[in-house]
């Protein structure tokens, strides 16, 4: 038996092995397990990307294929890492018809990676290109990595008369053309055949809370300030009634204004209290809370705001809506959130621009337009802080010196987890939208995408939402995440110092502290940067603190006994 007959045959008795299987493309490669189809390369030395083994599975709807490379590259972009990839399809199993690639394929779709075109090659028209769009193209990550997961549609017609599939299998060629790679290597073919066994169907993704207590953030980019645009407004009125969230991240609203914002708010979402809705503004970062935002700092389109949370929780929340530079900006998006770690390792420690009590729940989340090195969402994840000689060496952000958390949200309805689609761009969509929070003291409860377009009829009844609500609202999607505290990690006391708290609380000139026994206290009022303004020591059982020389503000109250047993409370000094 010849070599190349042999060869055949063992792929066809993996062909038998093939399954189908439930993939998510949300670049994260835990479903991709070894029963999936794999071909793996041959050792060999290729300079630069040199692709190692790909594998390939399938469902009702899409094709999967996940490729793996022995380095990084951007699977889009073929100038930050020098790379050529080439994926053919030969859909018709006809190596006479289509583009020609080899002897043994004539490929129908040719997608050239690095230059974004898709080749149609059904017809004989030289050079015959469709869209990304066109084959229901996904893909994940958007940064640079050394592996990629991606979905193409079964049942596209990309020209609008060829069904891309009209066979039960296909035969799937890789080239990275910079290197001369080919995978399969000359003289190899790798045919897929497709298997129609159904896969678990996927459970959307219930709107609601599953405890009113959860804090609900959602991240949404408003595309051009289309919040202005009164044609929208239904529509963005819809999702956020639907979504109901406690904290909202805006960007790219640069022109509205507080008032604006805080009147859509408090008519679309009213409180019922005298305040309503609390909104600020930094550029075209909008942040809005149900809560009182204390406190505020500058960051290169990076907004970190203090949010005062009800009492019950505990603590105050560090909350910052980043809008990064995109594109090609990869230096200039690097040294963001370099400056971004710098600020909240500061705040981790005594002194500089910010400090806060320790366990203070943080999260961070926008359009991040991550699109090029991985390396700028390293940096928010583990604080390795690229520009060290502006801002300090790195260390871990959360607050036991451990890597933050991204969100693994998944669109509601379907297994995808890109937050951003443009069916004219030159790009397939993706993930550019993030939450990142601190998961030592935050645990994410549940957190989804919303695409009204892939929803149905029932679901969109469900809560409240129509079929194109929220493509005519932006090209990004929200993204939204419930986050519980996690108790322990609060300096909750066990005794109480003083029967009643502080009061009145706000207060303009004079608090009353009413202790439960008469011992001797200590009194200490930290200001919002960790700075001591006041310290009384008093032998009491109430005691009346002026606080008139006090700026207006965020304040902490310590209160300590002779047994140093402490309890602290938040001031806010009108």
């Amino acid at each position: 038996m010849g070599r190349f007959s042999l060869f055949v045959l063992l792929l066809c008795s993996i062909f038998n092995y093939a399954q189908s299987a439930p993939i998510a493309i949300d670049g994260k490669f835990d479903d991709w397990n070894s029963t999936i189809t794999t071909y793996t390369d041959t050792n060999e030395t290729k300079d630069g990307v040199d692709l190692l083994e790909f594998q390939v599975t399938n469902d009702a709807e899409y094709l999967y294929i996940k490729v793996k490379a022995n380095k990084e590259f951007d699977l889009t972009d073929g100038s930050l890492i020098p790379h050529n990839f080439f994926l053919y399809l030969d859909t018709d199993l006809d190596s006479s018809t289509g583009f020609r690639v080899r002897d043994d394929y004539g490929a129908e779709i040719g997608i050239a990676f690095a230059d974004r075109i898709v080749f149609n090659n059904f017809t004989n028209t030289p050079n015959d290109q469709v869209r990304f769009s066109d084959l229901e193209f996904r893909a994940a990550p958007t940064v640079t990595s050394n592996e990629f997961e991606m979905a193409i549609g079964r049942n596209v017609i990309p020209d609008g008369v060829n069904p891309l599939f009209p066979s039960s299998s296909v035969k799937i060629l890789i080239r990275n053309i910079a290197n001369f790679d080919w995978v399969p290597n000359l003289n190899s073919v790798f045919t897929y055949t497709f298997d129609e066994t159904p896969v678990p169907t996927y459970t959307p993704i219930n709107f609601n809370k599953t405890d009113a207590n959860f804090i609900r953030v959602l991240a949404y980019n408003t595309k051009l300030n289309s919040l202005l645009d009164n044609s929208k407004l239904d529509e963005y009125e819809r999702i956020i009634k639907a979504i109901n969230p406690d904290i909202i991240g805006f960007v790219e609203s640069a022109d509205t204004t507080i008032q604006y914002i805080k009147s859509l708010f408090d008519n679309w979402l009213p409180l019922g209290t005298s305040e309503g809705w609390f909104v600020k503004k930094h550029g075209g970062e909008v942040t809005v809370s149900k809560w009182n935002i204390v406190q505020e700092w500058d960051l290169d389109r990076q907004f970190p705001v203090l949010i005062d949370l009800p009492e019950r929780y505990g603590t105050d929340l560090l909350y910052t809506n980043a809008h990064l530079n995109c594109c090609g900006a990869d230096d200039r998006r690097q040294s963001q959130v370099d400056q971004y770690a710098a600020f909240v390792l500061d705040a981790k420690s005594d002194g500089g621009i910010i400090t806060l009590p320790e366990n203070t729940p943080i999260v961070y989340s926008g359009d991040l337009n991550l699109v090029g090195l991985s390396n700028q969402l390293t940096t928010l994840l583990t604080g390795q802080i690229q520009n060290t000689s502006i801002y300090g060496a790195g260390a871990p952000l959360d607050w036991d010196n451990t890597d933050f958390k991204q969100d693994d949200a998944l669109q509601t309805d379907i297994r995808m987890g890109y937050t951003w689609r443009s069916d004219g761009s030159a790009f397939p969509p993706g993930k550019l939208d993030f939450i990142i929070y601190s998961d030592h003291v935050l645990t994410a409860e549940k957190t989804y995408v919303v695409q009204t377009e892939v929803m149905s009829n029932d679901r969109l009844n469900a809560v409240g939402l129509q079929q194109l609500d929220t493509s005519t609202a932006s090209d990004h999607f929200p993204v939204v995440a419930d986050f519980s505290i996690q108790q322990n990690t609060l300096n909750i006391t066990e005794e109480k110092l003083l029967a009643q708290g502080i009061y009145p609380n706000p207060s303009t000139d004079f608090i009353t502290l009413s202790f439960t026994t008469r011992d001797q206290y200590t009194i200490e009022v930290y200001n919002i940067l960790g700075s001591l303004v006041i310290s009384k020591k008093v032998e009491a059982k109430e005691f009346v603190l002026d606080i008139n020389s006090l700026a207006s503000g965020l304040f902490y109250i310590s209160v300590y006994n002779t047994n140093r047993q402490k309890e602290t409370f938040k001031l806010i000094k009108k």
